[in-house]
């Protein structure tokens, strides 16, 4: 009895994924690594050409990993499993990067804290607020979503955060909010907020180190450009 032949997709999978441990990332084009991902959650079908809809569709792999579930659950191969991996390369990514600036005072992980900030707001359709609590050395214990809301806008109040770092034992605290519209630079509200927190917090001997804002892959640093 004659042996079928492999599909021929399996060799240039096995060439495509020796190319990658080779060359890493940038070896790769971009539809070969969304072609990469897919083979992981479709090993039974070739994938390359569910890979090039998806760079025309999105226009790029950052496109991508952007993308609204919604959006991505309009293609008809996009099932949980592709969309589980996604959510879980992009959440791993984003723990690793608050372990590589935890317990480490943020004076001497500037580098990784704002890589942290923007990976984990800068790419978000809607606005979050959110706390970092940080101990007398300025490391970090622990982070916390205090508010999100529509695209453009969200709610924050005072008493929250200064809630929330006391209930961390927090010695200071940075804030961290995104804007959508691809510009970091501060509205007025956002210094009024930050104002607004501020005089609270130095009540109960608790500083603000920084506000933070993130737009895409830029950033807007309160203490950098001496606004704290």
């Amino acid at each position: 009895m004659q042996k079928q032949n492999s599909p021929h997709y399996l060799n240039h999978r096995t060439r495509l994924r020796e190319r990658f441990l080779e060359l890493g990332i940038n070896g790769l084009n971009d539809y070969e690594i969304i072609e990469l991902f897919l083979t992981f959650v479709m090993p039974q079908k070739d994938v390359k050409q569910e890979a090039k809809e998806v760079i025309n569709r999105f226009g790029s792999v950052k496109g991508f990993f952007e993308a609204d579930e919604k959006e991505l659950a309009q293609i008809k191969y996009f099932k949980n499993k592709a969309l589980t991996l996604r959510k879980f390369i992009r959440e791993i990514t984003e723990l690793y990067q608050l372990e590589a600036i935890k317990g480490i005072p943020v004076t001497q992980t500037r580098e990784n804290l704002i890589k942290y900030c923007i990976n984990k707001l800068g790419f978000i359709k809607e606005e979050q607020f959110w706390v970092l609590s940080l101990d007398s050395k300025y490391a970090l214990i622990r982070a916390d979503l205090i508010s999100k809301g529509l695209a453009n806008k969200t709610t924050v109040y005072p008493k929250q955060i200064v809630e929330t770092a006391l209930k961390n034992k927090a010695f200071s605290i940075l804030l961290l909010h995104n804007h959508t519209n691809g510009n970091p630079e501060p509205s007025e509200e956002d210094k009024t907020i930050t104002k607004a927190i501020e005089i609270p917090a130095r009540l109960i001997n608790i500083s603000i180190y920084d506000h933070i804002i993130v737009a895409e892959n830029k950033y807007f640093s309160f203490k950098e450009n001496k606004l704290l």
